[in-house]
């Protein structure tokens, strides 16, 4: 082989996974092992029936089909290949005779590398052997481990591209070490002039131990010591800011973000077994990444109107989509969009009841708490999130019922609006608080669960799915606690209920075929795509709640259900560890998805074409929807899905 073609071969390899793992000398001893087969167009590269190929087929440039024929003779297509894509390596390892046509839909040019040699590889490098035998969740750490094909590289170049420095960072690696400190005695005066003189905006309170006990910052020095008048001689322990909620050194910064936002704080003092180790702050993480959403919490909470909150939201977009395009853990960046998207919620009910109670309307006639259910409930929400949402008012014996009704219609309505015009498009199911079906008193919700458990139907099926995720926004009262264990003692008098809600979430299926093809949609706006949500990620969220309400799970996040069920033994090892990553993926390729309309100016779907997909991704999809498929067979052994007929 000459110079010309094995350079070309080489600088190829670079840009394959997993070939792009391997090291620059490795890589160049491969590089000359193999041979270039062309193809023209119709060209049969590999056919059904013969003996196992010769070797593994990289393509370089064209694209190729596998396919069979059916018993008339008809060719059923299975899939497409194009560039980078690998042929034939079932066939290669197991040694057996090719299952399927694979045939050249244009000039195709390949490199072939000999069988031996690539069995060799896969048994002697470990992330050879995970790639292309291994499970999903080996698989996909394998792939992470790679600096060629990170997640965030998973996409095209552009506005997918995520950075992840901040996720992966440390708070010891943002922390500030030099931190000023006081004893409990020390006067207000003499904090401030150490403050003034350090250049720094809080101070720790620390005991005679050494044990950090509270903090003092600029905010508490105006709104305690200014505000109220307090005198400058005053010990700070009078006024400091306790309990002290402090972080390990070794959690992740976005662990800080999510407590600093939901305390509305900007400083987390660094404790380690007790000894203060250093101090974190929003503006640290705003240096790092550019924004930070403790600011913007501070801004809802300065709101004094609904324009005010208004006008929030462009910032809190900013910060929503600076969390997903930091990569790393989708999880913990949902999980603070929740907490977002939560205080301002929070903020409506209460510029709300001010607004009734400034038009003479009065204050709540009764203790009321404001339900979270379906993805707010189960705190998954990113970009695109529609209203769903219930309020359940404590009535007194003998209210009358009507003026009580009347005036938390009115005020659901008003808050239902709000929050439409903030950008929480309405529920096209009419699953809102402001629908007199779902602004109940606390006896009218006792009776519409027990109902939906005891006489199961079709329409009380799909309402299990959405309600039994509920979460208190806002808890005036205990009554959501009292309803959570109602519903579970409920249930376990009925055990046949649950086989009812098991099938019914067998009915949305993976778009997988029996032949590993994508099945997309036939006709209409989203032809030939996928639905990420709901035959991706639906049928996992609909399996994780119905076990979790047969094992008395009651966490209301998938995740957090998965995790539970798999403690518990009902989900094992391989199982979960390949769940996470199925569901983690198909999060990530939505979200991306998400993101890539924004950038574009567009309103986000949960829809994405195959084609669109490299191919490590179209593996990795294809992988993750075999896994659901696992979990949704469990789930229909578990609970005999197969007895039942109807309801």
């Amino acid at each position: 082989m000459n110079a010309f073609p094995w350079q070309r071969i080489l600088d190829f390899l670079r840009t394959v996974p997993p070939f792009d793992t391997l090291s620059p000398e490795e890589l160049a001893a491969l590089a000359q092992q193999m041979q270039i087969a062309y193809y023209p167009r119709g060209g049969v590269i590999i056919a059904q029936g013969d003996p196992a190929p010769a070797g593994l087929y990289i393509i370089q440039e064209g694209s190729a089909r596998t396919t069979f024929k059916d018993a008339s003779g008809e060719e059923i297509l299975v899939d497409v290949w194009g560039d980078g894509d690998v042929l034939g390596f079932v066939d290669v390892l197991q040694g057996t005779p090719a299952l399927f046509d694979i045939i050249a839909n244009e000039d195709l040019i390949a490199f072939l590398l000999p069988a031996d040699i690539f069995k060799d590889l896969v048994s002697q490098n470990p992330i050879f052997k995970r790639y292309f035998s291994d499970t999903l969740a080996q698989a996909l750490k394998s792939i992470r481990r790679s600096t060629a094909t990170q997640y965030p590289q998973l996409s095209k170049p552009g506005p997918l591209a995520m950075d992840l420095g901040f996720i992966d960072k440390k708070v010891a690696d943002l922390m500030t070490t030099d931190v000023l400190t006081c004893a409990p005695s020390t006067t207000i005066r003499e904090a401030v002039k150490q403050m003034s003189r350090r250049r720094v905006s809080s101070v720790v309170i620390r005991d005679e131990n050494g044990t950090a006990v509270g903090i003092l910052t600029d905010r508490d020095l105006r709104s305690r010591v200014l505000a109220e008048d307090v005198s400058v001689d005053t010990a700070v322990a009078e006024v400091m800011s306790r309990p002290l909620r402090g972080i390990s050194p070794q959690a992740y910064t976005f662990d800080a973000l999510l407590e600093m936002s939901r305390h509305g704080i900007r400083y987390l003092p660094v404790v380690e077994e007790g000894r203060l180790r250093g101090i974190i702050s929003d503006h640290d993480i705003k240096l790092e990444t550019g924004s930070s959403p403790v600011g913007v919490v501070r801004d809802i909470e300065k709101s004094r109107s609904l324009e005010e909150l208004i006008g929030t939201r462009t910032k809190i977009d900013n910060v929503r989509q600076m969390l997903l395009r930091q990569g790393g853990s989708i999880r913990k960046a949902v999980e603070l969009i929740t907490e977002l998207n939560d205080r301002v919620t929070l903020k409506l009910l209460r510029l709300t009841e001010q607004a009734m109670a400034d038009e003479g309307r009065g204050a709540p006639p009764a203790k009321y708490s404001w339900m979270a259910l379906g993805s707010e409930g189960r705190r998954e929400q990113t970009l695109r999130t529609d209203q769903d949402n219930a309020l359940v008012c404590a009535t007194e014996p003998g209210q009358d019922k009507g003026p009580v009704q009347k005036w938390f219609l009115t005020f659901a309505q008003r808050v239902v609006n709000g929050l439409a015009r903030y950008g929480f498009p309405l529920c096209p199911g009419g699953i809102m608080a402001s629908n007199p079906q779902w602004c109940l008193s606390e006896p009218e919700w006792r009776a519409t669960f027990l109902g939906w458990v005891n006489d199961p139907s079709p329409e009380t099926l799909r309402m299990a799915s959405i309600f039994f995720d509920f979460r208190a926004l806002y808890a005036g009262t205990g009554f959501l606690s009292d309803l959570r264990e109602l519903l579970h003692a409920a249930i376990r008098k009925r055990p046949l209920f649950l086989r009812f809600l098991a099938k019914n979430s067998l009915y949305t299926r993976p778009p997988l075929g029996v032949l590993r093809q994508f099945i997309v949609e036939k006709s209409g706006e989203h032809k030939n795509k996928l639905d990420l949500k709901m035959r991706g990620l639906t049928p996992v969220v609909d399996a994780a709640r119905v076990i979790a309400l047969d094992l008395d799970i009651r966490p209301t996040n998938t995740l957090d259900r998965l995790e539970e069920s798999h403690k518990r033994g009902f989900i094992d090892d391989a199982l979960y560890a390949d769940l996470q990553e199925a569901y983690g993926f198909i999060s990530y390729l939505r979200i991306a998805r998400h993101l890539e309309a924004r950038a574009q100016g567009q309103e986000p779907d949960n829809f994405i074409a195959p084609e669109a997909l490299n191919s490590l991704q179209r593996k990795m999809l294809k992988e993750s929807f075999l896994v659901i498929h696992k979990l949704q067979d469990l789930l229909e052994f578990d609970y005999q899905t197969h007895l039942i007929t109807g309801t």
